[in-house]
């Protein structure tokens, strides 16, 4: 009699520790869940009551500071919701269109249109983020288990300390920012993908996948990498149609927003008005020396390298420590903390490594295409890199896994289900790790002594300033800030970039702006050009940094020529 072939199932990174899904699906309807069941759904339970707890908690009324960036991607929404379009309105010319990509703006926009008063509708537009970690947790879950065949109690682990790493939860509660967002439409990609490649290039999930990449590049232009991989992964998989289909639906969902950008660049004029990262290309901001801010100066080509050094060491040396061992920071000190950052990052790359070995995913070209384009950026690469934390900590333990195997093969002695224990122990760890940091901080809210020099404090003197100005300056004035968006957002005036007086004086006298809102230390001149004091008109009691300045009246003020680059206090 002749043997039936038997459907052969492409082998996943590791070896899978659980059943398949149709084996677990076995169990009749109507049949009573197993009390390990009823285990997995009080865990499950008692970790989003956790979540939610620590989110609800670290929640707080902070926007566009220290980043400007949420602050712009707010009055963004605010002018999709109330139709004026994708443009600066806090501008005094209208139409000036940003070079930001319009993903999460709209996705806000949803938002602000259900409840448009600002700022009591903050809370509202943090949820979006809220959601996005809670939703790439669920993801996550499904694809360490179904795709990397992890069981469950580790794909848990690794899940749990993805969704309370203390960055990825202060900037869910303290920013309005596109990082969670982009984690939650990274995962969902890479999931449908793999479920393309296993089911022989489906096209519906090409296509699916494609729709899902594009919304990731639309929401932060990093995501160019996860178009690529997946590109990459298909063809690498022999998946020709599958990958052309891709392409294909990439091309229709970005393409319009392309060209309709490149017809809508800022003119000379439009960036002369309004000066800042949020109106220059990608191509300028990377040969500056920090990203958007252009008295910095630019780099040559020569000077490229050292960049990509000073960003892998602090990768290694200091972020990769934060991601998976924020805890030790106070405990070990700067120096030992380094050390330790750079012995995890090792264990990482070896276990990136071993897992490359055994098979490549999309997920190990996202994560490489990703890593090479921020460590040439010039900017600070956490950012970058938070979006990868759940790999970042699979690829930890399986580092940690590959050393367990080899000290086992030589000793002779394999014990599979060993390996599982050690790593969960592990993954646990992180987010026992995560959960004590976040009580610390929470515990430190009723301490006086930090209510007073916390990041809550420090925004409310910003709140109490804005709330003047709005309040005692008449509003046709035009306001100058480094943070034009934010005091937009709260005084209603009409705001431009606050950066490089001298070259603007002319640009300031036309707009009629008369004064500085300044919500930082930077960019606070003392004298005018004709050497006479600035004069302040308000000035906080706590951060004498937070002021308002007058420049005078534009037809009597003398020009600002380069002798008024005093520097900054």
């Amino acid at each position: 009699m002749a043997k039936t072939k038997r459907a052969v199932v492409k082998p996943t990174t590791i070896e899978p520790a659980v059943k398949t899904q149709p084996e677990r699906g076995k169990k009749a309807r109507g049949s009573e869940p197993a009390p390990h069941r009823w285990r997995a759904i009080a865990g499950v339970a008692g970790a989003l009551l956790l979540s939610l707890i620590i989110y609800g908690l670290r929640l707080n009324k902070i926007i566009g500071h220290p980043f400007v960036d949420d602050a712009y991607y707010v009055l963004l929404a605010k002018a999709l919701a109330t139709g004026q379009g994708f443009t600066l309105i806090n501008t005094p010319s209208p139409g000036i269109m940003p070079l930001y990509p319009p993903g999460f703006p709209w996705l806000l926009s949803l938002v602000y249109r259900l409840s448009p008063q600002f700022p009591q509708n903050l809370w509202l537009l943090k949820s979006v983020s809220l959601v996005a970690v809670l939703g790439a947790g669920v993801v996550a879950y499904r694809y360490f288990v179904r795709y990397r065949g992890l069981p469950p109690y580790l794909a848990f682990g690794i899940v749990m300390a993805t969704v309370l790493n203390p960055a990825l939860v202060h900037f869910a509660t303290s920013t309005v920012m596109s990082e969670c967002v982009f984690t939650l439409v990274q995962l969902l990609t890479i999931i449908v993908i793999e479920r393309c490649v296993s089911l022989k290039g489906a096209w519906r999930y090409a296509l699916l996948g494609a729709a899902l990449a594009s919304f990731a590049f639309l929401t932060r232009s990093v995501g160019v990498t996860l178009v690529a991989a997946t590109v990459a992964y298909l063809l690498k998989e022999r998946l020709l149609r599958a990958a052309m289909i891709f392409v294909a639906g990439t091309v229709l969902c970005v393409g319009p927003w392309m060209i309709y950008s490149r017809l809508h660049t800022p003119t000379p004029a439009q960036r002369q008005e309004q000066k800042g990262y949020i109106l220059e290309s990608y191509a300028t901001q990377f040969w500056q020396r920090s990203a958007g801010d252009i008295d910095s100066g630019t780099i040559s080509l020569g000077e490229l390298p050292a960049r990509i050094w000073k960003n892998t060491a602090e990768i290694m040396g200091q972020d990769f420590g934060v991601l998976v061992a924020s805890r030790l920071l106070p405990i070990l000190g700067p120096t030992v903390m380094a050390l330790l950052s750079f012995l995890l990052s090792a264990l990482a790359i070896l276990g990136f490594v071993a897992t490359v070995r055994e098979r490549i995913t999309v997920a190990e070209i996202t994560v490489l295409l990703s890593l090479m384009i921020t460590v040439a950026w010039p900017w600070a690469p956490l950012r970058f890199i938070l979006p990868l934390t759940p790999f970042l900590v699979f690829y930890l333990l399986m580092g940690l896994r590959a050393i367990y195997r080899w000290r086992r093969r030589g000793s002779g002695m394999m014990d599979p289900r060993a390996q599982w224990v050690l790593l969960a122990v592990a993954a646990w760890l992180i987010v026992a790790g995560n959960v004590v940091t976040h009580l610390d901080y929470i515990q430190r809210l009723d301490d006086p002594s930090f209510k007073s020099r916390g990041e809550t404090a420090a925004f409310e003197e910003i709140e109490t300033m804005l709330q003047w100005s709005r309040e005692r300056l008449p509003a046709e004035e035009v306001f100058a800030s480094l943070n034009p968006p934010l005091v937009h957002l709260y005084t209603g005036h009409k705001t431009i970039s606050a950066q490089d007086p001298v070259e603007s004086w002319e640009t300031w006298n036309r707009l009629g702006v008369r004064y500085l809102v300044l919500t930082s230390p930077y960019g606070v001149p003392e004298r005018d050009s004709a050497g006479r004091k600035i004069t302040t008109v308000y000035q906080s009691r706590r951060d004498p940094h937070l002021r308002v300045v007058d420049l005078g009246p534009p037809s009597s003020r003398a020009p600002w020529g380069s002798a008024a680059a005093s520097a900054p206090k």
